[in-house]
């Protein structure tokens, strides 16, 4: 069992995720903006982060650029998942390291489930 932080700040999507992470046989906990995942991964030491890039009090970008900066976290597979569709902003976030970037609105539940699988590494996508 992996155990998985969800930083999204809809509760509607969060508890989407939650439910199939959850259903895939993960341990998730959310946080509802940067800075709360902050605090939350330093307890809950996830063993993967699925990221949105629009959030308050950090934004999505920077809290990837923040976290790869950190040692502990250069390894950590930070999955990118957002509705942006600036191309900037999703070339931004393989800039900064994300391990997959994935398009909020063509996500399918195997997607979500493989991206955390068993040390399957996730294509890099967005449609």
């Amino acid at each position: 069992m992996k155990r998985i932080l969800i930083v999204e700040d809809d509760p509607i999507i969060g508890r989407i995720y939650r439910a199939c992470l959850e259903k895939a046989g993960h341990q998730v906990e959310i946080a509802t903006d940067g800075q709360s995942c902050l605090d939350q991964v330093l307890k809950f030491k996830p063993d993967g982060l699925l990221l949105d890039l629009m959030l308050p009090r950090i934004n999505g970008l920077e809290l990837l650029k923040r976290m790869r900066a950190a040692p502990a976290f250069q390894h950590l597979p930070i999955i990118v998942c957002t509705n942006a569709c600036v191309p900037e902003l999703l070339q931004g976030a393989r800039q900064a390291g994300a391990t997959a970037v994935f398009d909020k609105s063509s996500l399918t539940h195997h997607e979500l489930a493989e991206a955390f699988g068993c040390g399957n590494s996730p294509r890099s996508k967005t449609r």
